[in-house]
């Protein structure tokens, strides 16, 4: 026999498949656990609590069919895996809504969102069998898989993106009918485990590792893009680059920082005070200002940098 083939069929059944899984979901929340303290004070910490809640749905279903595993399988097994499998959307619909003061109504949409999506199952378990499922649906998953994959493709976790990415695509291609001969074992699912664990291990080492920031402003606005993604990195960019044509600022924000009209390559003669807070205001729909502090630490005063208060601020809406 193929000892590759052989390892596969091992690993797909069985007490080895617990414990691969179990190993996975370790190795997972200690990512998650080491990561979380970047995440303080800003509004990432929901979709940690929901990358938490997807790391048990996955890794416990899959001890579970392991250890009770029978030939041919329960009915509630595909059911239960589909389900669980949803559960990896979870944080990244929790991302796009992670703004205050609507990020904690936004949750019951993304609790609606993982009852839809798995919908499926409940048929399944109702109507018995695996039923194949409306092209839709399918398309519909991939969209959601490439916005998450888009939205860290051009910060410096690209990597992690991309491997959570092809984690999503292994746990749910399964499903559909041309693969449907992973179903009854595991190696689907944990396929798709150690790709978004490993996704989680480079982003909870800050891998890869960032250049060095031209300014304060430069340094807050990198860690906040590389953070929070194309999504709403490009809609608080929008949001300056408005109030700067419309006040007359000297100065632009682009993708790695803030530069004048006249191109990234030039630089801007004079930061204005009011830039700084205007910049302050829409962060804090984000982030807490103590994240803020942290990032306009002058480095030879070691001290945080106050803006005024007099100057006319804008609103991410």
């Amino acid at each position: 026999m193929n000892p590759i083939a052989a390892t596969s069929d091992t690993l797909a059944t069985g007490a080895t498949a617990a414990l691969a899984s179990g190993s996975l979901a370790l190795l997972g929340g200690a990512a998650l656990v080491w990561r979380k303290p970047a995440l303080r004070g800003t509004t990432l910490v929901v979709p940690w609590y929901w990358s938490a809640v997807s790391l048990a749905a996955i890794s416990l279903t899959e001890i579970l069919v392991s250890l009770t595993v029978s030939f041919p399988p329960q009915p509630w097994v595909v059911p239960l895996r589909f389900a669980a499998a949803m559960s990896s959307f979870c944080p990244l619909m929790a991302l796009l809504g992670a703004k205050r003061p609507q990020d904690r109504a936004w949750q019951f949409i993304v609790f609606s969102l993982w009852a839809i999506l798995s919908l499926p199952s409940v048929e399944w378990l109702l109507f018995g069998g695996v039923q194949e499922m409306h092209p839709a649906r399918f398309w519909f998953l991939a969209i959601l898989i490439c916005t998450g994959a888009l939205n860290g493709t051009a910060s410096r976790f690209w990597p992690s993106s991309w491997l959570v990415c092809l984690g999503q695509m292994a746990l749910v291609m399964p499903f559909f009918s041309a693969t449907q001969s992973w179903l009854p074992d595991s190696r689907g699912p944990q396929l798709g485990l150690l790709a978004i664990v490993a996704g989680w291990g480079l982003l909870a080492a800050g891998l890869p590792r960032g250049g060095t920031a031209a300014t304060r402003l430069d340094r807050m606005w990198l860690d906040f893009r590389d953070a929070f993604g194309v999504v709403w990195s490009l809609r608080v960019a929008e949001r300056i680059n408005a109030a700067s044509a419309i006040v007359g600022w000297p100065v632009t924000l682009g993708w790695r920082g803030f530069y004048a009209p006249d191109g990234p390559s030039a630089s801007v003669p004079e930061m204005p005070a009011a830039v700084e807070e205007s910049f302050r205001a829409l962060l804090r729909r984000f982030v807490s200002p103590e994240w803020i502090d942290q990032r306009l630490i002058d480095p030879t005063r070691r001290e945080p940098v106050s803006p005024p208060n007099d100057r006319p601020t804008t609103s991410v809406r």
